[in-house]
């Protein structure tokens, strides 16, 4: 063979063997042949329309791509590259890009995104909606900013605008979400602008007042942070406005719609209920069942999880619609109306008490999606604890069950600190002097015993032994300059209205998942869950609606004591500045006097479910 034949022989090979690889809206895959989906991101938080950008990997020419929803076919394009809006109703949905080559052959890419809006959204077309932060509210920085677009054309582009001053944007998204910081002490407008691809500008404008991180917070020599067990919002203090009201108080608390229906697992609307026992059985609130409770944002799976908890008593999960009020937690109802509350308070995951406990201790689950065991020696996770350690800051650790109900014993510091672990009876004496009171305390939940207010339990009696522990500090010496936040460490998997809000991710670690597992990231947090702030630095009966989940209580300890964040979650976290007023003095240094809590309601599971069934 001469050369020329051999060289075009080698042209012709070359050619056969030659990877197609179009010009690339993002980095593809080089597996041959294949589909790359730029975006959105897997099991990404969107806004519709969302924006569907992606490429192909082929040794053939790709002649056309395809979008499908939720296996519907939506959109064509004849090349090798795509980028196009899809309309997607709110809840889970599965999008997939289908490529097709030369010789008929097809590759996909599944994506699984949520479509979620941030909050409930102003439905007029053409107009953007500021979830986070609130009008007038009080931040410290970095202060985090929600805003969503309601649009039916697609949105090309949002834009945070600070004091006439552009601070970022986001283009091909209707919704923003950045963090802000370096903006002066003081008040400060903050207007969100969408622009579509038709029409003119649209925005929402809003005030609010920037503190510094620090500032009067050395009033504060202690903090004490409680987290009772699996209870939303919506089931202790959905009637809390109305009970506001009640009292001459602003009815002020997103709460409660009892014209609110759901079906149970047999189809049959069920309506909220108010519960006629202080003891139900329990529900499941793991990984899955929380994400089929949210359901995209519909809030509307409660019930059709119970069955992981099957009850002969309830067999069609209403008792996921049942709430109480002040008749049954007075002591909780007086509490949140006089001092200070919040009706944007979360878990920080989407899934049950241990990842949320981790997060309470590390600022993360580092990837736990469920319950990890322990490792030899303990988790060796950075705590709270350690930090405070490596800080010079006092801290102790009180339990109620004896030494091994306490949570921090599942981590390696425990063998270090163990004298920093003590029983409940020292607190009532520890708190008679307020110089040798360490700086932070945490006090663990009494669940051996039965008083954690966990669904099983019976919630007077752990409302009565709460109530018990926060009388004693209200009338000690260390009332003066401490603050005690009071919460829940999840939902429990009981009925919530609001849909989670969106956070950062802790860290790089993603949800340790199966395939047989709802899809999911740590991007945003768990069900909204009941707060009470007991201080007498308290702004009165004030109710904060700005999202926020657990973590912010460790950055209002890092800030109070210069502790190093953990996290990049609880680093960006907002820092509790707003529940308080040290513009003069405490306003609550004499406690509003607060109800006994009454320990003999009817304690009967057959009573649980919702009236007619």
């Amino acid at each position: 063979m001469g050369f020329f034949a051999r060289l075009l022989t080698w042209i012709v090979v070359l050619l056969a063997s030659t990877l197609y690889v179009y010009a690339a809206p993002c980095t593809l895959r080089q597996l041959n042949p294949s589909v790359t989906v730029c975006t959105p991101g897997t099991n990404a938080l969107v806004q519709s329309p969302v924006h569907v950008v992606a490429g192909s990997t082929d040794t053939n020419p790709v002649t056309a791509m395809q979008v499908y929803v939720d296996n519907k076919f939506t959109f064509q394009v004849n090349a090798s590259t795509l980028d196009t809006f899809v309309n997607l109703s709110t809840g889970n949905h599965r999008i997939t890009v289908q490529g097709w080559d030369s010789t008929g052959a097809t590759f996909k890419q599944d994506v699984p995104v949520s479509m979620q809006p941030p909050c409930a959204l102003n439905t007029t077309n053409q107009t953007v909606t500021i979830c986070s932060v609130v009008n007038g509210s009080v931040v410290s920085q970095p202060f985090h900013v929600v805003a969503a677009a309601t649009d039916s054309n697609p949105v090309t582009s949002m834009k945070l605008v600070i004091d006439g001053v552009s601070k970022g944007s986001i283009a091909n998204s209707a919704i923003l979400d950045l963090y802000v910081s370096n903006l002066t002490v003081g008040s400060h407008s903050i207007s969100v602008q969408a622009q579509d691809n038709k029409s003119a500008p649209f925005s929402k404008v809003l005030n609010v007042s920037v503190t510094d991180a620090s500032h009067g917070l050395s009033n504060l020599r202690h903090i004490i942070f409680f987290l009772q067990e699996n209870r939303s919002f919506d089931s202790y203090f959905g009637m809390l406005g109305q009970y506001k009201a009640s009292e001459g108080l602003a009815n002020d608390v997103d709460g409660l719609n009892l014209n609110t229906t759901l079906n149970n697992t047999q189809g049959q609307p069920v309506h909220p209920f108010h519960y006629q026992t202080v003891c139900t059985e329990n529900l499941s609130p793991a990984w899955d069942e929380a994400h089929v409770d949210v359901d995209g944002g519909l809030m509307d799976g409660f019930m059709l999880t119970t069955t992981s908890v099957p009850s002969t008593i309830d067999p069609t999960g209403t008792r996921a619609m049942g709430y109480y009020d002040q008749t049954d937690i007075p002591y909780y109802y007086e509490a949140a109306a006089r001092f200070t509350t919040s009706d944007r308070f979360f878990s920080p995951a989407l899934t049950n008490t241990v990842p949320n406990r981790l997060y309470m201790f590390t600022g993360t689950s580092f990837g736990n999606a469920f319950p990890p065991t322990p490792p030899s020696g303990g988790f060796t996770q950075p705590t709270i604890f350690a930090h405070l350690d490596q800080a010079g800051v006092s801290w102790r650790y009180y339990y109620q069950d004896g030494a091994s109900s306490a949570f921090i014993q599942q981590f390696s510091i425990y063998k270090t600190d163990s004298a920093k672990v003590v029983p409940i009876a020292n607190w009532f004496s520890d708190i008679m002097n307020d110089s040798t009171l360490p700086s932070v305390i945490f006090i663990e939940r009494a669940s051996p015993s039965a008083r954690d207010e966990h669904p099983g339990a019976n919630i007077q009696a752990g409302a009565a032994d709460a109530a018990n522990i926060i009388n004693a500090l209200i009338h000690s010496p260390s009332w003066k300059d401490s603050a005690l936040i009071l919460s829940y460490d999840e939902g429990g998997g009981l009925y919530d209205h609001v849909r989670p809000a969106r956070e950062v991710k802790p860290d790089s670690l993603a949800p340790k998942l199966t395939s047989k597992n709802k899809p999911g990231a740590f991007n945003q947090t768990g069900i909204r869950v009941p707060l009470i702030v007991f201080s007498p630095w308290a702004k009165p009966s004030f109710v904060s609606h700005t999202a926020r989940d657990y973590t912010s209580i460790l950055r209002l300890i890092e800030d109070t004591f210069h502790v190093t964040p953990l996290t990049l979650r609880d680093k960006n976290a907002d820092n509790m500045m707003e529940f308080f007023d040290f513009s003069g003095a405490p306003r609550l240094l004499t406690p509003p006097s607060l109800p006994a809590q009454p320990t003999n309601g009817i304690c009967d599971n057959n009573r649980e479910k919702a009236p007619g069934f």
